[in-house]
């Protein structure tokens, strides 16, 4: 068995994922596997070595695309569109919390042992601004931007020609704008 990037372990009793590994195979001595684990509780990342023969045990982690339906301040529920389970899953867990949380957004669930331990968000989003203020005459510098707050309350920096009741795409990995939708 190879250790591949993405794939799920068991390391010190807890779900990890491999995020990074090195093979070294020294001119003296055994062969060994340099690897950078996440665990998937914490998102906390180690850094473990594995010499020769020996290699982790690989885990089984469900990947399952739900549907965002509302959230009660303390827990986002969510629904499978396949078979209409819901779930739901602490907000402070959810990276950004409640600002991308959009009813028609595609999250992934990361399930382990029958549980949600994860859940991520789309890379982009088209969403509505709600509310920013009107561009500043003379104010035309090279990429000059401005606050826009979007519907799910989140808040954004955006080019000038951009008004309240557009539509526009957001990179949620950096909080960017990308482009007019």
């Amino acid at each position: 068995m190879d250790i591949v990037l993405g794939m799920y372990v068991k390391y010190e009793g807890q779900p990890h994922v491999v995020i990074d590994k090195e093979f070294y195979s020294p001119a003296k001595g055994a062969s060994f596997i340099k690897a950078k684990l996440k665990n998937l509780y914490t998102g906390k990342i180690v850094s473990t070595v594995y010499k020769g023969s020996e290699h982790p045990e690989e885990i089984n982690v469900e990947t399952r695309t739900m549907q965002f339906l509302y959230h009660d301040g303390k827990d986002a529920h969510f629904m499978d569109p396949n078979t209409f389970e819901q779930i739901s899953f602490a907000v402070e867990n959810i990276p950004y919390g409640t600002d991308y949380l959009h009813v028609d957004g595609k999250y992934i669930a990361t399930i382990y042992e029958e549980k949600v331990i994860g859940m991520q968000i789309p890379v982009k989003m088209t969403l509505e601004v709600t509310e920013t203020s009107d561009a500043v005459k003379g104010n035309t510098a090279t990429n000059a931007t401005k606050d826009a707050i979007l519907e799910t309350g989140a808040k954004v920096q955006v080019p000038l020609f951009i008004k309240s009741g557009d539509r526009i795409i957001i990179n949620t990995d950096d909080r960017s704008y990308v482009g007019k939708a």
